[in-house]
């Protein structure tokens, strides 16, 4: 395990996936994505602000090249009886695997829009807290830090994520939820008019005092995503980042499934769309944000069919050469994502789960977007003008890079036991 600096602007990382990060990772045994739950009756609210918008390791830092089974005996992954692998299983294959070393290297997307030097300090400030958190992660207390942190790094990119959409609850009922399931608690649905309902809406009115206010059907919708997204975000990094699974059309719609199960689509003035008619399910009808009109829907399947082609090309390539830009790859591929837009609701969601996918893949990070509102304007502006102005997506791997820098340096103060806990 090591890093090697090089006297260009590139880092030699050697990352190699601990059990610890696994175990976060996996999904439980007892678990099946495609489990079917009976949910909470969701009548429809009305309220116009539940309306849901169409836009928007550990790291001991050394990409394992996993065994993948052979096609004929991976399991189906759309069908409803497909096996998580046994945490055991997937630790054995850990640390039987074959070592790749690549180097992170900058590309020249990010000099494309600055004019002055700014992407390459902050390549190298990142490169810097790296290297600084791998010499360091071997130890068990800096191993037990990073798994703390990177699982409170999801949470909050689930938060965030959500907040962009008008989604879920506040903070502390998207803790409180997310701990449980990556914890393997069994947060399951609760039949309305029983104990079990009224007394988890107690708890979540005493965790977040303003839902008093709100319909019931509001507050339960709003778990609800919380718990899927928390679900789909478990699935896509188990799938692509532990078992080393291409990201493919059927993961990319499982995932997608996963995160709208139980969650009807929303809108004023038009019949509501159930979960089962629209997850994991390409569009059939015209969807726009602005004066932007995503790709019309008969072309959806060719351009995603294009889309896992050309990010396994990309990666492929880079596995070739020995040398990647996360930051890079990964924003491009969020981005060329939501201008497919190819289901009727949850592309922004997905789209950021497939940002941080690739990123915790080949940086070993989790890069949360959306929790301040000044971020979430700056976001937002960046991908409008992104699928507006044709602007490639050099100004959206500057602002993951940027938010990249500040989540290394946070983990990095943690692991020297200066950062707050909670």
């Amino acid at each position: 395990m090591r890093i090697q600096k090089s006297s260009s602007l590139h880092t030699h990382l050697d990352y190699k996936l601990k059990s610890h990060f696994l175990s976060l990772c996996t999904l439980p045994e007892n678990e099946q994505p495609t489990h079917s739950v009976k949910i909470l009756s969701m009548s429809s609210p009305k309220k116009k602000h539940n309306r849901r918008k169409s836009l928007r390791d550990l790291f001991d830092l050394e990409i394992p090249r996993v065994v993948i089974p052979s096609p004929n005996t991976r399991p189906n992954i759309t069908n409803n009886h497909a096996p998580t692998p046994p945490l055991h299983h997937i630790k054995r294959l850990a640390e039987k695997s074959e070592t790749l070393s690549m180097t992170i290297r900058a590309d020249d997307v990010y000099l494309q829009y600055s004019s002055d030097d700014n992407p390459k300090k902050l390549f190298e400030k990142a490169s810097n807290w790296l290297l600084a958190i791998q010499e360091n992660s071997a130890e068990n207390d800096h191993a037990d830090t990073i798994l703390k942190e990177t699982h409170e790094a999801i949470i909050r990119a689930i938060f965030g994520s959500n907040m962009i959409e008008r989604a879920g609850l506040g903070w502390d009922i998207t803790v409180h939820l997310c701990r449980k399931i990556f914890s393997g608690e069994d947060v399951t649905d609760i039949p309305e008019r029983t104990p079990e309902y009224e007394s988890e809406l107690l708890e979540m009115y005493r965790k977040e005092g303003n839902l008093k206010d709100m319909p019931a059907q509001y507050v339960l919708r709003g778990r609800r995503e919380i718990i899927q997204h928390a679900r789909a975000f478990q699935y896509l990094i188990h799938t692509f980042v532990v078992l080393r699974e291409d990201l493919t059309e059927e993961i990319i719609k499982e995932t997608h499934r996963i995160l709208t199960k139980g969650i009807p689509i929303v809108q004023e003035g038009m019949d509501d769309v159930a979960p089962e008619k629209y997850g994991g399910i390409y569009r059939d009808v015209a969807v726009g944000a602005g004066s932007t009109m995503f790709t019309v829907p008969q072309f959806v399947p060719r351009k995603m069919k294009e889309f896992c082609e050309k990010l396994k090309e990309d990666i492929s390539l880079a596995e070739t050469r020995g040398f990647i830009d996360p930051f890079s790859i990964a924003s491009k591929y969020s981005l060329e994502f939501v201008q497919i837009h190819p289901f009727q609701d949850g592309n922004g969601r997905t789209c950021r789960m497939i940002l941080n996918a690739i990123l915790c893949r080949y940086a070993g990070i989790i890069v949360p977007i959306g929790e301040q509102g000044e971020e979430r304007s700056e976001y937002i502006a960046i991908k409008r003008n992104a699928s507006e102005n044709m602007d490639g997506h050099g100004p959206y791997a500057l602002f993951v890079l940027t938010r990249a820098v500040t989540r290394l340096r946070e983990l990095k103060k943690k692991m020297a036991g200066k950062g707050r806990r909670k």
